[in-house]
């Protein structure tokens, strides 16, 4: 069998990503019923197969291809100009990247004095290709390129803060 020669009996962990999704959930399901994989990732190709994929069928986790590319177009069209760098606990938090444009209202402002929202954490400022690890008093400039740690809440906050000032009036 393809899965056994694959290892399959020795795996922690399965990813069925083939375009078809009854192979999918057939790949999911022996192996939790017949070689006990104890995590396992399964791809949905047509969104109306979505409710198959359950733990019932031996899936722990659903990548349905079509909300994923619904999400991402949303986090492009709000988030602006701010970069994701990686997703973290789920897409819970983000690590961020956005540079601070002229007369953002962040700038000379130090990081003790700007009101960040609670749910930000800025994590290094790019200065002219430099990394700087921010401290109370240091004080944000324009063209500096932020990474930050934020929820989604915060990552509306933080691009109203350092970007554009026409964008946020």
């Amino acid at each position: 069998m393809v899965l056994e020669s694959a290892g399959i009996r020795e795996a922690q962990v399965l990813a069925a990503v083939t375009n078809v999704d009854s192979d999918n959930l057939v790949i999911s399901s022996l192996a939790r019923q017949v070689y006990g994989v104890k995590r396992i990732i399964a791809r949905i190709n047509n969104p109306r197969h979505a409710w198959l994929f359950s733990h019932e069928m031996g899936v722990d986790v659903a990548l349905n291809q079509a909300d994923l590319m619904a999400k991402l177009i949303e986090e492009e069209m709000s988030l602006g100009d701010m970069m994701i760098l990686s997703k973290l606990r789920r897409g819970k938090y983000t690590l961020v990247e956005e540079k601070i444009y002229p007369g953002a209202i962040a700038i000379g402002v130090a990081l003790k004095d700007l009101k960040l929202p609670h749910n930000c954490t800025i994590s290094g400022i790019i200065r002219q290709g430099e990394m700087i690890l921010p401290r109370g008093p240091t004080i944000l400039d324009a063209e500096d390129e932020i990474v930050a740690l934020v929820d989604d809440e915060g990552a509306v906050e933080l691009a109203r803060l350092l970007g554009r000032p026409a964008d946020f009036k």
